[in-house]
């Protein structure tokens, strides 16, 4: 590398957006809300409103990905990995900005979006827990409409925005699902990705240990991992053979049993709602009562009060 361009690679600024206000560095004004402190596992959310703006030329550590969250036609203006672009960004636009790759955007106008900081390890992980396939590497990808990514990314908002304590075996299951679909449809190995094997589900040995264990636990917060570790499994083969052989996924499969316990014990015991909440693996009384409405149409109380009459 000559020694201008050294000089010139110096310049641009390399952002890690695992600091707490790392955008500070390229936005006008820091996020309105954050993931950083519940400490999700691999993936990290932040919610911008910013003004019009211009971002200086940066390399982001992380995969990031970004998601329009303006109801009206935002024009941008995008270099990314050394390609310019014209946007007119809509509502749920995706655009996506692998690690290390140079990027700029100008915006026009305010703005409201969501950032998606991946981080390379974990995503490198599940590749080779997938694929066993090393060197795979994300293409970028311009403000477009991409339905599954944006139905992850507001499932994450919803969950962080839903007093931020969020089951973790969800929150992996998501960035899991995230990663398998960059994999596929934003890898430049995408061709190389194998198909899903005709398995048929765990076997019966393997699914009675993952269920004793996930029942066993049900008051702690649970994660993927550990559960597929139990096992002696990857994280994403865990999950589609869970999947194949019960008809839920893992965090569904989680949640219906705290909710199924919760009832016996409102029902068959005189614990209070706090210690029942705590005892099926909530970290407030107000996530259970909202999860528990979510799941039966009513509240914990009147659930127990409809049911002794």
């Amino acid at each position: 590398m000559s020694a201008v361009r050294m000089m010139q690679e110096e310049k641009i600024l390399k952002i890690d957006f695992a600091q707490e206000d790392a955008c500070a560095e390229v936005l006008p004004r820091s996020h309105i809300i954050s993931s950083y402190h519940a400490k999700w596992d691999g993936i990290r959310l932040d919610i911008h409103q910013q003004p019009a703006h211009e971002t200086p030329e940066h390399l982001p550590q992380q995969h990031i990905i970004s998601m329009s969250l303006t109801h009206r036609l935002t024009k941008a203006e995008r270099v990314l990995d050394g390609r310019f672009q014209y946007e007119n960004i809509f509502n749920g636009d995706i655009a996506i900005i692998p690690a290390n790759t140079h990027h700029i955007s100008r915006w026009a106008s305010d703005a409201e979006f969501i950032l998606l900081s991946l981080e390379p390890a974990f995503f490198n992980r599940i590749t080779l827990e997938s694929i066993d396939l090393k060197d795979v590497e994300i293409k970028p990808h311009f403000a477009a409409p991409e339905p599954l990514i944006q139905q992850i990314s507001l499932a994450l908002k919803s969950e962080l925005e839903s007093d931020g304590l969020s089951s973790k075996i969800y929150i992996e299951s998501l960035t899991t699902t995230l990663c398998i679909h960059l994999l596929k449809h934003h890898s430049v190995t995408s061709n190389k990705v194998l198909e899903l094997s005709n398995d048929k589900g765990l076997s019966p040995r393997k699914l009675r240990q993952a269920l004793g264990y996930i029942h066993e636990n049900l008051a702690k917060d649970l994660t993927l991992a550990e559960i597929a570790a139990v096992v002696g499994m990857s994280m994403y083969h865990f999950s589609r053979l869970f999947k194949q052989s019960t008809g839920s996924a893992p965090h569904q499969y989680v949640m219906n049993c705290r909710i199924a316990k919760a009832k016996k014990l409102l029902t068959g015991t005189e614990k209070t709602i706090e210690q029942v909440s705590e005892q099926v693996g909530f970290q407030s009384q107000s996530h259970f009562t909202n999860v528990f409405r979510k799941f039966m149409g009513i509240t914990p109380k009147a659930y127990r009060e409809q049911v002794k009459i």
